[in-house]
């Protein structure tokens, strides 16, 4: 009988340790979860903000053909309508919504990213010339992708490159 009651009661000491190890680490894995930052609103943050490039590029693309037609050819019967669809085209940005996922800081960076990519479209239309000087156009251009690189930086993303998209 004694042999039984020690199996019995290890049994039960055994099981009560093993609860207790159980809730411990329950109890662990909550306070981890709340003290970490949720990777849910980082993930909301990088969709919104490839979203963002990806409406910025749509919104340069449907009105570019006129432009770099007539950079192409420089041909004047163009140039009025490569004017028009620069100018366009830094309007439509402008009107681009920010995301609400966004974080404040990460908005208000996005809108300055796409308020130099608008000017530098202003500045394209002002080259849209025979022998014009592209030195402040293509200062713009550094300065919206020096900002958006920042901005996509801070979020952990590599910088995007433009370059293709506004030729």
């Amino acid at each position: 009988m004694k042999k039984w009651m020690s199996i019995l009661l290890t049994a039960l000491l055994s099981i009560a340790v093993l609860a207790g190890c159980n809730a411990e680490n329950k109890n662990e894995t909550k306070e981890t979860e709340a003290s970490k930052p949720s990777d849910n609103d980082d993930s909301k943050q990088i969709t919104a903000l490839v979203g963002l490039q990806m409406e910025m590029i749509h919104t340069i693309r449907k009105n570019l053909e006129p432009v770099t037609a007539y950079e192409q050819s420089q041909d004047a019967a163009l140039q009025e309508e490569a004017v028009s669809s620069s100018k366009l085209i830094a309007n439509e940005l402008r009107g681009l919504e920010i995301p609400s996922d966004l974080s404040k800081e990460l908005q208000g960076d996005m809108k300055e990213s796409v308020e130099l990519l608008a000017l530098y479209f202003e500045e394209r239309a002002a080259t849209l010339k025979p022998d014009a000087d592209l030195t402040e156009m293509d200062a713009a251009l550094a300065a919206f992708h020096e900002k958006i690189g920042a901005t996509f930086e801070k979020a952990g993303l590599h910088a995007p490159n433009f370059e293709k998209d506004v030729q």
